[in-house]
């Protein structure tokens, strides 16, 4: 089996390399593993809160479950790229219904916009940069710090969604047509995710922890986690064929991975590169790239808060006289 060639545009280096055919292999059981991880993880911070009632047990929980919420868009963005599991309807069907509708998103609609930004990103219809606001950095410190202090307030979730309703990103967004039975499966999903945890934390006693440690840290700290991690793969690059040029990677795991990074999406350099391979191969052909200096070493960095510093500005520019 040839593997897939890389997104590298005319870079002949990067063209001629060839990783080992098996890193494209779908391992539909290490997915699988790693999804039911992130819902013990969001399980286990609800019997905390449960059990050790208590103002800072609550905002632990309610970050290890943003993590954890964060954790699953991540396992929901392998169904678009059919990674998760290798037969489609079984690979949409996990992804939507374990992953996605819990988030309540809708795989179908999220798979026509993340496709379209592998074709081309950072460029001006690029729907990632457009969600994101991508497009206009390095920008002052102050600013950056405007806009994460909105996410985490819940203020940055509620421009996005009255920015979407209003049609904003209509531009950039692809149309998706659904038929009925599409919108209904997707919407079921939602309700019954939701539901279920809902009745499970109101069987316990407990029904206002689906709104306190689900639905709010999924409105704030998802939205501020989401914007460290986007702004770190392409915030200020260029738009280019090739994608080991505006993207960038984390090149060791660590705290900050675990936290803004989860399930090894940190190395997307690797992840544009090579759309069709598994979030758990990205390490070895990562090490592969950089031992045979194929990547630039200005696109490689060692944590999401050096990647924050080198895209903002101390003060703003100053105008003209």
């Amino acid at each position: 089996m040839c593997p897939p060639r890389s997104r590298a545009g005319d870079n002949a280096a990067l063209n001629r390399f060839a990783p080992d055919p098996s890193l494209f292999v779908v391992n539909p059981w290490t997915g699988l593993l790693a999804l039911l991880g992130d819902w013990a993880l969001i399980v286990a911070a609800f019997v905390m809160a449960i059990v050790v009632p208590h103002p800072l047990t609550y905002l632990l929980a309610a970050l290890v479950i943003a993590r954890s919420q964060l954790a699953l868009a991540v396992i929901m963005h392998e169904s678009p790229h059919g990674l998760l599991v290798p037969r489609q309807r079984w690979n949409d069907l996990v992804g939507q219904w374990a992953a996605a509708g819990p988030l309540f998103i809708s795989l179908q609609t999220y798979r026509a916009g993340h496709l379209k930004h592998h074709l081309h990103p950072m460029r001006h219809d690029d729907p990632v940069a457009a969600v994101f606001g991508l497009g206009d950095y390095p920008q002052p410190r102050g600013t950056v710090a405007m806009r994460l202090l909105a996410d985490l307030c819940g203020v940055g979730y509620l421009i996005s969604a009255f920015k979407l309703v209003r049609g904003d990103y209509s531009a950039s967004m692809p149309t998706v047509e659904k038929s009925r039975r599409t919108v209904a499966w997707e919407a079921a999903s939602m309700l019954i995710s939701n539901g279920l945890l809902f009745g499970l934390l109101a069987w316990s006693g407990h029904p206002w922890l689906y709104f306190g440690l689900w639905l709010l840290p999924a409105i704030t700290l998802l939205p501020f986690m989401g914007r460290v991690r986007a702004i770190m793969e392409h915030a200020g690059l260029p738009a280019c064929d090739d994608q080991s040029r505006n993207a960038r990677s984390i090149v060791r795991r660590n705290w900050q991975t675990f936290v803004f990074g989860p399930h090894a999406v940190h190395y997307h350099i690797e992840h544009h590169l090579y759309v069709r391979m598994p979030f758990y191969h990205l390490h070895r052909v990562h090490a592969d790239l950089v031992a045979q200096r194929l990547i630039s070493g200005e696109n490689l960095h060692d944590g999401y808060i050096g990647v924050l510093r080198s895209v903002t500005r101390t003060a703003p520019d100053t105008p003209p006289v």
